[in-house]
């Protein structure tokens, strides 16, 4: 595989998690309803995994950016609930617990971080070679 080719595969699997994130936001009932498990746990995960994901690919340059449509994403369904849903409210406890997960995850990128998942490949590649 070629640094192309995983590329691709990353922004592909980011892709299904934001898919899977506005079909939970958006779905009529609860994804989960475990009452040991907290909706907002699961808003920090998803945007932590979200962000931790998208850092992994872009350059300290562009880390800022990376973050910043998470958020977006997450702003925009908090409206799209309360706007195109009869099922659902906006809930600003969740843009919250979207917002600490992403705070989370620029704290591990932020030092130096941002770009791992390719250099991991680069380290991979190498030691395939020698």
């Amino acid at each position: 595989m070629n640094e192309a080719t995983l590329r691709r595969l990353w922004i592909t699997t980011i892709l299904v998690l934001v898919a899977l994130i506005v079909a939970a936001s958006l779905s009529p009932g609860p994804v989960i309803t475990s009452q040991s498990f907290s909706d907002k746990t699961a808003h920090f995960l998803a945007y932590f995994f979200l962000a931790l994901l998208g850092s992994g690919i872009t350059t300290p340059a562009r880390l800022r950016r990376t973050l910043l449509k998470c958020f977006l994403l997450g702003a925009a369904l908090e409206i799209a609930q309360e706007l195109l849903t009869d099922h659902r409210t906006a809930d600003m406890r969740d843009l919250a617990a979207n917002t600490a997960g992403i705070l989370a995850a620029w704290l591990i990128a932020a030092q130096g971080r941002s770009g791992w998942g390719l250099r991991a490949f680069a380290w991979v590649s190498r030691r395939r070679t020698s």
